[in-house]
């Protein structure tokens, strides 16, 4: 892989620690309300590890809006913040506007499938090159997950971190709509979530321990395991998805998403000053895979 020459060791995520409100006003920039809670949530478990070790591969790394925003809360002197970072994904037009927003801070982008085996496909010379490799709630989408998991491996050095955001399996079950609709109709509840778990083109949906079975399986070691979500949260993300799926209609057409001033106004909201505190205090990081609040899984394991 070819890093610039001054590229960065780390990567600190601390501001999404430090200062919640900055961190979330500068997603809110680019991303809709509810994804922007969800992006807080990923960006603030980040933070508890320290800093993310360089060089780095982004599976999945779409449109480039998580680096950019990323970027935004980092000092300014630090130049070239993202230089040792490459990202991939199978979407040309997304990596086009990935490029865009990332050349500049020094990560490179590249058209690649995680799953496929041909050695043909450029995978192979990065064997052994990353010190950490992150899944951004993106192998859910990929249809192979086998092949997936074993070039991830192969991709890192002997001591590198592998961490990835996956959904919990019955992640719909904690909005609140259909806990409604199960009082009148489990048929109708089971559609919506299926619903969204099409639009969201879910292919794997599992509990923790395969997960784990699935992880080790392909050699990983050292897995650890926490849950993502709490009532704050997951109501700001429910609340606000309606209007996510008009923003997805946009994005679709323009290639960015809509500047919604109004969603700023929901930030003055007791419900959001709530989801702050459990941002900056952790409080949405559950230890209990199973609580009823947890909608995702945030996994670290080792080559």
């Amino acid at each position: 892989m070819d890093t610039h020459p001054a590229s960065i060791q780390a990567l600190n995520l601390a501001a999404y620690r430090a200062n919640a409100p900055a961190a979330f006003e500068k997603l809110l920039e680019v991303l809709p309300f509810s994804l922007a809670v969800r992006e807080t949530m990923r960006m603030r478990a980040l933070a508890d590890l320290g800093a993310l070790r360089m060089p780095m591969l982004d599976v999945g790394c779409g449109d480039g809006l998580f680096w950019e925003t990323v970027t935004r809360n980092l000092p300014k002197d630090e130049g070239r913040y993202l230089s040792g970072l490459l990202g991939i994904d199978i979407n040309a037009r997304e990596l086009r506007l990935a490029s865009m927003r990332l050349h500049q801070r020094g990560a490179t982008v590249e058209m690649a499938d995680i799953s496929n085996t041909d050695g043909n496909t450029g995978l192979g010379r990065m064997g052994g090159s990353f010190q950490t490799v992150l899944a951004n709630c993106s192998l859910e989408h990929v249809p192979r997950l086998e092949p997936a998991l074993q070039n991830i491996r192969e991709c890192l050095t002997p001591d590198g971190d592998f961490l990835l955001f996956v959904p919990a399996p019955n992640w719909t079950d904690a909005m609140r709509v259909k806990q409604r609709l199960e009082r009148v109709s489990r048929r109708l509840a089971g559609l919506v979530g299926g619903a969204l778990d099409g639009f969201f083109q879910h292919h794997h949906l599992y509990p923790e321990f395969v997960w784990r079975h699935l992880l080790s399986g392909a050699g990983f070691k050292h897995v650890e395991m926490v849950g993502i979500g709490s009532r704050a949260a997951n109501l700001l993300f429910e609340t606000h998805l309606p209007p996510a799926f008009a923003s997805f209609v946009v994005k679709a057409i323009l290639h960015r998403y809509p500047d919604t001033q109004l969603d700023r106004f929901f930030t003055h909201s007791r419900l959001f000053k709530e989801f702050l505190v459990e941002v900056e205090t952790g409080g949405f990081i559950q230890r209990d895979l199973r609580h009823p609040e947890v909608i995702e899984y945030f996994i670290r394991c080792r080559r």
